[in-house]
């Protein structure tokens, strides 16, 4: 029995679920579970339904967040296109992140009614589109790509230059999970 994201699944208040879930199995199952923090109940499931847990975290020491430059720009909403596709328009490749699947589809065609080469990946892409979209982004083919915070998580492309928050994270662990694109 695998949980994978349970941070994340109790971010979205899916932990008494996943305990029933647990519940149900057999003690003698194997499980593992996987999660980025062991905050907000995690750690009681860990330490109530696991045998004798490994644990593995990463090292202890700065931040990634910390080690990077911050930027915020506050902006009136008829100029937050012009300026993105300004930021996009630059040279390397740029990762923004939005809040809604909606939203991800139109700045990607906004951005390429610009003339700047983009992809948006987000939950209702199926698994060619989002591959296709990622290889593209890796490649240089696409320098931008537009995300969805679920797609925060399952993204991993080296040589990302820039993340923007085009809109805000509803959660300071979606801000570090983002941000962490460039670390």
């Amino acid at each position: 029995f695998i949980i994978d994201e349970a941070d994340h699944m109790a971010d979205l208040g899916f932990l008494p679920a996943v305990t029933r879930i647990f519940q149900a199995i057999p003690a003698s199952a194997q499980r593992l579970l996987f999660s980025a923090t062991l905050d907000r109940g995690i750690e009681r499931i860990a330490t109530t339904h696991l045998t004798d847990p490994a644990i593995h975290a990463a090292a202890v020491g700065t931040p990634a967040a910390e080690t990077m430059e911050h930027r915020a720009f506050t902006l009136d909403r008829e100029h937050k296109v012009e300026v993105a596709a300004k930021v996009a328009a630059r040279h390397g490749r740029t990762l923004f992140f939005v809040r809604t699947k909606h939203g991800a589809d139109r700045l990607s065609k906004q951005l390429q009614q610009r003339g700047i080469e983009s992809a948006a990946i987000h939950g209702n892409r199926n698994q060619s589109q989002r591959n296709r979209a990622l290889a593209d982004f890796a490649s240089g083919r696409r320098p931008v790509l537009v995300a969805t915070d679920v797609a925060a998580r399952g993204i991993h492309v080296d040589g990302v230059d820039l993340v923007v928050h085009y809109d805000p994270p509803a959660d300071h662990k979606d801000y570090l999970h983002r941000s962490g694109r460039t670390a």
